[in-house]
């Protein structure tokens, strides 16, 4: 009974394990995306404005309950195009818009993906709830299960690997830090929450 329990644990580390590499090949395809963006201004005038879907905590809930990809990009689109642009871009209009609206596609495509896969995480963890999240988990304490869930070396980690993505590509040190500030102010704590979420339900 034991070596039963034993092998099901390791399994679901080993899928883990898989999913962490597959989110850092979503993270250098999604850093790729980013970077080609910041070569173009932010062309304000391409999408018209978008209500907001609320706080970074209403729009992972919004994501995790999605039940399709297309829905999914439907919630982090207003996202994309209100808050990361204005980050990453300089203000004023390319004269040639058309690579511009094709980088925003692959953007918000590698974004999508990168976050979509914080829900396959929270279906791991739920097959072998470890020890602390169970408590917060049935207290039903999203508060107490995101600081259970939060692996700060993990994440400097994430940070780190992006800024190694991001050296190569941008000639700026000014941008190279606008695509790390986006993962750590937006990417990583939407993913954090997409996990809390779907972990209670």
């Amino acid at each position: 009974m034991f070596n039963r329990i034993l092998e099901h644990v390791k399994r679901i580390m080993n899928k883990l394990c898989e999913l962490r590499k597959i989110i850092a090949s979503l993270d250098e395809t999604l850093a790729r995306a980013l970077c080609n963006r910041a070569k173009f201004k932010l062309n304000s005038g391409l999408y018209k404005s978008e209500p907001d879907c609320g706080s970074i905590t209403e729009i992972a809930n919004l994501f995790g309950a999605a039940s399709t990809i297309a829905g999914r990009a439907h919630i982090i689109r207003p996202v994309y195009i209100n808050h990361i642009l204005p980050i990453l871009c300089e203000p004023g209009a390319d004269e040639d818009c058309r690579k511009c609206i094709a980088t925003d596609s692959s953007c918000m495509n590698a974004l999508v993906q990168r976050l979509n896969l914080s829900v396959h995480v929270a279906t791991l963890k739920k097959e072998e709830i470890p020890e602390a999240l169970r408590t917060a988990i049935e207290q039903g304490d999203p508060v107490q299960l995101e600081a259970a869930i939060t692996n700060q070396a993990v994440e400097l980690e994430v940070i780190n690997r992006t800024l190694e993505m991001t050296r190569e590509q941008l000639g700026s040190d000014e941008l190279q830090r606008k695509v790390a500030e986006l993962y750590s102010e937006w990417v990583i704590p939407v993913s954090r929450k997409i996990q809390v979420h779907d972990l209670l339900i």
